[in-house]
């Protein structure tokens, strides 16, 4: 279908925004847009509201249908395993085990779940998200104050594994994905592509920058230009001692140190809950061996983290992979969870989660024009294709009926050995087949009801001496219920004991023989059997005589 779609990711400092156009088979990217929010504004509503506002009318983005992701630290995050796989049944059992996992009223919650990968079959795990009803309303608040509705509000952590697939060349491997944000830190393990375990840790640049507010007694909003002007590298300490920049920000050497130092625990904090999350999914999936580690988000842009991360986890840390023709920093390592809500919204419509149920579900009347254009553009087109068809159906019925009645000729022949044709084809051989039929009856009728015709030679052959091996058969001829045989043996004792043992066995009506010697020193002989009647048989001949 096509559709004009933005994605909106919601940040601690900034929006930002990608908007595509959908075609039959892919889609184009049109733009990315990045505000940054007005720090002069207390109430953080208040600022995405006025930055939202502006770039709406910047990108005209309410012609577009709108998704956006709810962010992960507010929402209830759990990998839950049934010993069924019928996701029916799971969505039916999820409202009861649900409630030993979220620690709300059932009522005020939001909730769903999507499949992960299992190494059980015969289990069915799933990623269940939920949140509180009063935290998606105080998100969607902008939104609503800007008369904008979104049709999807989904799972940051899988926007990330969606634009990991999307843009993965490497087959068959087994990765970790961090998504190192300003308050969180996204993981997400993959194996093949497929989804295995995800969490949200509430580690990120945050925490370097509270701590530098402490060690620097200043503002957050101080120590967050500090952070970025003195572009800490933690490879090392000597690579920051040995530049000159902190000296101009009033850091002294001390403080330079602390900072450092502060900062390099703060990510091995992170490195460790990594390890501790691996342990947790060792428990279902014991033989993982990650092949590398991928980074994004803005906390990816700090100076060493990857070589640290590596160092630590002994790994190759790199760059998740994104769109090579856009090649500003903040595109290549902050956008992964807005682009990829647009492919997840394309690829999983049905199974990924989207927490907008019940009363959040998106108003139709309400949706952008543009999309009852679009819903006209595609009847219309269905009954251009409606008429053409109809007329090409005309045209070729003719030669269509032309064509058949040929091969129906031609089979006819084929199968009914070149018959000559009196009328339709289909009749002639449906009186063909009933003939054939009846005499297949009548060739039948001579044997008891469940006795087959080789079932019946093997018991008459079975009274044959088997050291008999100049045995010859020259003519058999069935007639109901009599069988002659023609045929050589070696010595008229053979073809005697035979006939013998065929009156003994009493399953003969009568069996009687002729012989005589062949010019070859041979027996010629003629053997005919006369089968008993069956009960059945008995009494119908009975009341043939009757009549």
């Amino acid at each position: 279908m096509l559709e004009n779609i933005a994605a909106i990711d919601i940040g601690t400092f900034g929006i930002k925004v990608v908007t595509v156009k959908t075609g039959f088979k892919d889609f184009q990217v049109k733009s990315f847009a990045y505000e940054d929010l007005d720090p002069n504004i207390e109430n953080r509503n208040e600022a995405v509201k006025e930055t939202l506002s502006k770039m709406i009318e910047d990108y005209d983005i309410m012609k577009y249908r709108i998704l956006t992701n709810f962010p992960m630290e507010k929402s209830i995050i759990r990998n839950i395993t049934f010993p069924f796989n019928d996701y029916e049944k799971i969505a039916e059992a999820l409202p009861y085990e649900a409630e030993e996992h979220i620690p709300f009223n059932m009522n005020d919650v939001v909730m769903d779940f999507q499949p992960i990968m299992s190494k059980n079959p015969d289990e069915g795990r799933i990623l269940l998200a939920a949140s509180h009803k009063d935290a998606i309303y105080e998100y969607l608040k902008s939104f609503k104050d800007l008369n904008l509705q979104p049709i999807m509000l989904g799972l940051e952590s899988n926007a990330l594994f969606e634009c990991y697939k999307y843009l993965n060349k490497i087959e068959d491997e087994t990765i970790i994905q961090l998504y190192i944000g300003h308050d969180k830190t996204i993981i997400n393990f993959i194996k093949n592509n497929k989804l295995l375990y995800t969490r949200s840790i509430l580690i990120g640049v945050r925490s370097i920058i509270k701590s530098i507010s402490e060690i620097m007694d200043v503002s957050y909003s101080s120590s967050l230009q500090l952070f970025n002007q003195l572009n800490l590298d933690l490879t090392s300490l000597d690579n920051n001692l040995q530049r000159d920049s902190y000296k101009n920000l009033d850091i002294n050497k001390l403080k330079l140190i602390e900072i450092y130092e502060n900062a390099l625990e703060i990510v091995k904090d992170l490195i460790s809950q990594i390890v501790f999350t691996n342990k947790a999914l060792s428990i279902d999936f014991k033989d993982l061996e990650f092949n590398r580690i991928l980074i994004c988000g803005g906390g990816s842009n700090i100076r060493g983290i990857g070589t640290v991360i590596s160092k630590e986890l002994d790994l190759p840390v790199v760059a998740l992979p994104f769109l090579p023709e856009y090649k500003e920093q903040k595109i290549q390592t902050q956008f992964q969870v807005a682009f990829g809500i647009i492919l997840t919204y394309l690829n999983k419509k049905q199974s990924a989660i989207n927490l907008l149920k019940g009363e959040f579900l998106p108003n139709i009347i309400s949706s952008p024009r543009k999309i009852y254009y679009l819903s006209g553009a595609f009847i219309g087109l269905a009954i251009i294709f409606l008429i053409i068809n109809i007329i090409a159906t005309f045209i070729m019925k003719s030669q269509t009926n032309e064509m058949y009645a040929e091969l129906l000729n031609k089979n006819f022949k084929k199968y009914f050995h070149n018959k000559t044709i009196t009328g339709d084809p289909i009749s002639e051989a449906m009186k063909l087949l009933k003939s054939e039929k009846k005499e297949l009856e009548n060739l039948e009728s001579f044997l008891h009801k469940n006795e087959s015709i080789l079932d019946m030679f093997s018991n008459i052959l079975s009274f044959f001496p088997q050291e008999e091996e100049s045995f010859e058969l020259k003519n058999l001829v069935i007639n109901e219920k009599i069988i002659r045989m023609d045929g050589t043996v070696g010595t008229s004792k053979y073809i005697d004991d035979f006939k013998n043992k065929l009156l003994e066995s009493k399953r003969y009506d009568t069996v009687s023989l002729n012989t005589n010697i062949s010019k070859k020193n041979k027996v010629r002989f003629s053997m005919t059997i006369k089968l008993k009647l069956s009960q059945k048989d008995a009494d119908a001949k009975k009341r043939g005589k009757k009549k």
